[in-house]
């Protein structure tokens, strides 16, 4: 008896290894496509020229105050993109980011306003536009990396300016943060 509940233990341990072969091997697969270029030049192009097509339709107010916020977000991240692709000096786009992000703070907190109208006004429109958010944002945030690679590694690898990675990187999903920030 002994012996037979080894064996099903080796059986079931053999299957979840080719499960889990299986599974990477379809991660590899899907990730699989055309070069580096070509995927960030189509992700900067749909980050940013999209406008609230994301909004499911009668998504209601709270769907559609989502897509206006990560609108807002994907045009500061494709303006972003425009003035790092040619990969200037850090001395010279440094001023250039700091200014873009300067302007895009009163559209951010004026898109926080009317977040935290939402929450006070309509507690259901309100969990509908955090449910569209938590949908959407972590795709949105992650092709920051994706859109711009070749800057982020001229700047990170070739220079060592990580004061520019962190402007490029971080600085847009701050001020998304303030847009959705709970207490202003």
């Amino acid at each position: 008896m002994g012996k037979g509940i080894c064996k099903k233990r080796e059986g079931m341990l053999t299957a979840v290894v080719l499960m889990l072969i299986a599974g990477l091997i379809a991660v590899m697969v899907s990730g699989c496509g055309g070069s580096d270029s070509d995927a960030a030049d189509t992700t900067t192009t749909g980050a940013s020229s999209s406008d609230s097509s994301l909004a499911p339709e009668g998504g209601g107010e709270g769907a559609a105050l989502g897509a206006e916020i990560l609108d807002a977000f994907d045009e500061l991240v494709g303006k972003v993109s425009e003035k790092v692709k040619d990969k200037p000096e850090p001395d010279a786009v440094k001023p250039q980011l700091e200014e873009l992000y300067a302007s895009y703070e009163p559209i951010m907190k004026e898109l926080n306003t009317k977040y935290l109208a939402l929450k006070d006004s309509d507690t259901s429109e309100f969990g509908a536009c955090n449910s569209f958010l938590n949908d959407n944002r972590p795709q949105r945030v992650a092709a920051i990396t994706d859109i711009m690679i070749e800057p982020i590694k001229y700047y990170n690898l070739e220079l060592g300016a990580q004061d520019i990675v962190d402007l490029i990187t971080e600085k847009p999903v701050e001020l998304l943060d303030t847009a959705l920030a709970v207490t202003p």
